[in-house]
């Protein structure tokens, strides 16, 4: 478990240096701070929902016994899973753009995890569509009330990953397996995606 949590922050480093380049673009920041019409949404999907293709291609493998994270993933093997930061981008997206962006990131996230393969394909395709949608209608409570602070980015960015473990735990035979790998996964996915939001927002 303690084995992941430098690959998983170097995963984080990925995603926030492509996010901070979108940030130095000066049409991203009006994208973020003004009111989002149909096409801002759709450049936001496109956008949050490239991060969450690259977090899966830049997961880690978990295999039965082993853990490799030096390589692109093209495909899981049935017997395998990975731990990635697909959520933080989600997250994200649909905070910063309501639950049309968070579910139309979740599903160009889940359907390309759920196409990778692996036993825990269609859980992490599932809990990617939910989180989105979740996470936007979050964001738009939260604007109507005060700003989005980088606090309660942190809290339902960590509520999203605990979301997504109980959904492997719910949706992926056997059971015994899906809790095996939850006990590897699930403190280093849920701290360090939890960091990637704090320093994102």
């Amino acid at each position: 478990m303690i084995h992941l949590i430098p690959l998983m922050i170097e995963r984080v480093g990925i995603v926030l240096i492509a996010a901070f380049l979108f940030s130095q673009v000066k049409s991203f920041r009006k994208l973020i701070e003004q009111h989002q019409g149909g096409r801002d949404k759709v450049l936001l999907i496109l956008i949050f929902g490239l991060l969450g293709v690259v977090s899966n291609y830049t997961g880690i493998k978990i295999f039965p016994e082993t853990i490799t994270g030096n390589t692109w993933l093209m495909e899981v093997e049935p017997d395998s899973a990975i731990a990635n930061t697909r959520i933080m981008g989600i997250t994200i997206g649909g905070l910063l753009g309501g639950p049309v962006v968070g579910i139309g990131v979740g599903l160009i996230s889940g359907i390309h995890r759920y196409f990778l393969g692996g036993f825990t394909a269609t859980a992490c395709a599932v809990s990617a569509v939910l989180a989105g949608g979740a996470a936007g209608y979050l964001g738009l409570w939260r604007k109507k009330r005060k700003s989005i602070t980088a606090g309660y980015a942190v809290g339902v960015g960590v509520s999203m990953e605990a979301v997504q473990m109980l959904l492997i735990l719910a949706l992926t035979d056997p059971f015994s397996r899906a809790f095996r790998l939850v006990e590897v996964i699930a403190f280093p996915m849920i701290v360090v995606n939890g960091l990637g939001m704090l320093l994102f927002m």
